[in-house]
């Protein structure tokens, strides 16, 4: 689909493409589309004024029939932050039957980090986002989505979808990889606001989820509710981990549809972020080999 600028924020943004049978980089502003002749990798490695500097050096403007609207990541790891917002420590509290691991953390210096998604699997704006098939109680849950440099700078920012299959994790919190992390699990766009154009720690985050003719969940919340502030997540992820080409930090969210929804296939998922964007996705259901790794215990006793 030709990207419109319907789908983008009025904001100057990067903005990924499929252009002429390859990846490119773009700016969007000004109502152009202009062409940047470094991609997403090459920018992160940069200072932020550096960057900022780089990005005035745009080439010709692209043709926006030409090209199609991919996910603003490249080689960038994708983690999240858990346990940001009241509502997500009651959620999560409700759904395990190990509730206290989830308070602690909500007030601990030590924040809840995880890794999420590589670059690569990032889902767009439009893209199909997923749920597993061997889950009972599968959920979207809208974030901020912050993009760093290597130096852990914080140079943008977009819509973020963490789906997340709360039965599994309900069942037991070391199940939280496999409650995370799967195919499609991870949406960000539908571009990345530059920082110093945008910012959203006072924004409203709206989630709204179509099924069929009918909205079965419609929900805001503010980005001033989180405990943490973005930029001391960011600091914790770099801390002891280098990221040379940068990463997305989901920052965690506010907004968690009650029982009994769960998310199902042909679902429509829109998030939005003021000043940030819109981002929006249809549901699919993963493929699953059926795959299990029964204790050998049981297996002999059987």
């Amino acid at each position: 689909m030709p990207v419109s600028a319907g789908d983008l924020p009025a904001k100057a943004c990067l903005v990924r493409v499929a252009h002429a049978g390859r990846d490119q980089m773009a700016l969007w502003s000004g109502g152009r589309l202009n062409k940047l002749g470094a991609g997403l990798d090459d920018l992160l490695r940069l200072t932020r004024a550096d960057m900022r500097a780089a990005l005035e050096e745009t080439a010709e403007s692209l043709d926006m029939d030409a090209c199609e609207l991919l996910a603003p990541a490249e080689s960038q790891e994708v983690w999240a932050a858990g346990v940001t917002y009241s509502r997500s420590r009651e959620a999560r509290m409700e759904e395990s039957a190990s509730q206290d691991v989830y308070a602690k953390v909500y007030e601990a210096e030590r924040p809840e980090l995880f890794f999420k998604s590589a670059g690569w699997r990032v889902v767009g704006h439009r893209g199909e986002a997923g749920v597993r098939p061997d889950s009972t109680w599968s959920v979207p849950e809208p974030e901020l989505a912050v993009l760093s440099n290597s130096r852990g700078e914080v140079v943008a920012y977009a819509c973020g979808n963490d789906m997340s299959s709360r039965s599994i994790e309900g069942e037991n919190p070391l199940y939280l990889p496999q409650a995370k992390v799967y195919d499609r699990s991870c949406s960000i766009g539908p571009a990345a606001v530059l920082a110093w154009e945008a910012e959203p720690s006072n924004a409203r985050i709206r989630m709204r989820i179509s099924r069929g003719d009918s909205t079965v969940f419609d929900g805001s919340g503010t980005i001033s509710d989180m405990v943490r502030e973005p930029a001391e997540l960011i600091s914790v992820l770099h801390a002891a981990y280098p990221l040379p080409v940068g990463a997305w930090l989901l920052t965690g969210t506010s907004l968690v549809p009650p029982p009994p929804y769960t998310a199902e296939a042909q679902d429509m998922i829109s998030i939005e972020i003021e000043g940030v964007g819109r981002l929006a996705n249809r549901v699919v259901t993963v493929p699953h080999s059926g795959a299990r790794a029964q204790p050998r215990m049981k297996r002999d006793s059987s």
